[in-house]
């Protein structure tokens, strides 16, 4: 018998709950990169998807919506002086006894989709029309059932949209690619009633969804083996988004974590001195066989130290949180010159992580900051790699969120 997994929420608690069954089959350190990976793609799934690349500034404005629990709250952000205007006082989106998942706004923030859990723990799709300003207009437009579905990414052309299926049975998990088309007038979404992709059984996870290549060409997919985590690609077919065969790019050991962007990100970690860590930069090919750059303690010690490693949309910057001196370093990667280079520019340690988020465009960081648990904005020179705060911070409450889009 084979039983659907009816909330993502759920789902991704039961990590936590069977942590010490995972532990009898798993050690430690494999244990550590399921987590990583789960929360990986959990935690910023509340807004999009992961691997956007960055497209061209709106005229029409820079939004930041506040998520907070099952309700959106919609700012301006003047993109100069980088102050926030609220827009409209918090919109519900979802009913109140209702858990908000996930909340993705379209490539032009004319729809807004919010993927939901009821109070019987299972899913919906809702989309959302948005007026002139960005603001969600309620009711929803259309109503899915997305019981047992999670991992909502949309491609970046706005077509179409990938969701991950999981069921258990008494072999283990298993999960299947979901295709879904949007209307391209009315944002409305139309399950391709063909599986994509199929992954497990497996004791674990069988799968996650990872992002996009910068061009949409590739959805980018990871899961857990005997030996740590394989990533893989799929080719997209750009006309009806049908997913071609997996091929394997990367395979990682528990000790390492990876980011996949212009570039292959490898951060390894040995858990015991930081002179024995490191951060590599690969290719993005098939298996590249050697590092275009190796980054230790003594070429840059952010390489050694920090615990997390994000790369901006263009390819060319390390965002690194870095507990040793509590704030993310940003670093600029030299590739003619084999080089990780600090930029100088720095913001403080964010109050989760990575805790920021770049604007659709790249071109502002925003930040939730452990000192005042607000979020902070920052303008980001992609020229230089460096950092201006302005605008006033916005204050957010514990279980808050932040999602920026682009209205046109």
């Amino acid at each position: 018998m084979t039983e659907r997994i009816d909330a993502a929420g759920r789902f991704v608690q039961s990590v936590v709950d069977e942590k010490m069954r995972l532990i009898t089959t798993l050690d430690l350190k494999q244990f550590g990169l399921v987590l990583s990976l789960l929360l990986g793609v959990s935690i910023w799934l509340s807004c999009g998807g992961t691997n956007f690349a960055a497209h061209p500034a709106s005229p029409d404005g820079e939004i930041l919506y506040i998520i907070n629990k099952s309700t959106i709250s919609a700012y301006s952000i003047e993109p100069d002086s980088l102050a926030a205007t609220l827009i409209e006082q918090p919109v519900p989106l979802v009913p109140v006894t209702a858990s908000l998942v996930q909340f993705v706004p379209s490539l032009d923030d004319r729809f807004v989709y919010s993927l939901w859990s009821d109070g019987q723990n299972v899913q919906h799709l809702s989309v959302f029309q948005t007026d002139a300003s960005g603001v969600p207009k309620v009711p929803a437009i259309q109503v899915l059932n997305a019981d047992s579905l999670s991992q909502f990414n949309m491609h970046p052309n706005g077509q179409f949209a990938y969701m991950l299926e999981l069921t258990s049975s008494k072999n283990g998990y298993e999960a299947d690619i979901r295709l879904f088309n949007i209307q391209a007038d009315g944002g409305m979404l139309k399950e391709n009633p063909k599986v994509q992709g199929t992954y497990g059984p497996s004791n674990i996870w069988p799968a996650f969804l990872y992002g996009f290549s910068e061009d949409g060409s590739k959805l980018y997919d990871t899961s857990m083996v005997a030996t740590g985590a394989v990533y893989r690609e799929r080719s997209i077919n750009l006309t009806n988004g049908a997913l071609g065969g997996d091929k394997q790019i990367f395979s990682a050991s528990g000790e390492q974590d990876i980011v996949i962007g212009k570039v292959i990100v490898d951060q390894y970690r040995s858990g015991s001195s930081a002179n024995e860590n490191s951060l590599n930069i690969f290719p993005n090919t098939s298996n590249p066989s050697r590092a275009i750059i190796h980054c230790t303690m003594a070429m840059l010690s952010f390489c050694a130290t920090a615990t997390n490693v994000q790369l901006d949309s263009s390819g060319h910057y390390l965002f690194l949180t870095d507990p040793a001196t509590q704030a993310v370093h940003v670093a600029s990667i030299d590739l003619s010159s084999g080089k990780v280079r600090d930029t100088g520019n720095s913001i403080p340690m964010t109050s989760q992580t990575p805790g920021f988020v770049f604007s659709p465009d790249g071109s502002i960081v925003y930040a939730m900051l452990a000192s005042d648990r607000s979020v902070h904005f920052y303008a980001f020179d992609r020229a230089s790699g460096s950092l201006s705060e302005g605008g006033t911070p916005l204050a957010l409450a514990s279980d808050s969120g932040i999602c920026p889009a682009q209205h046109q």
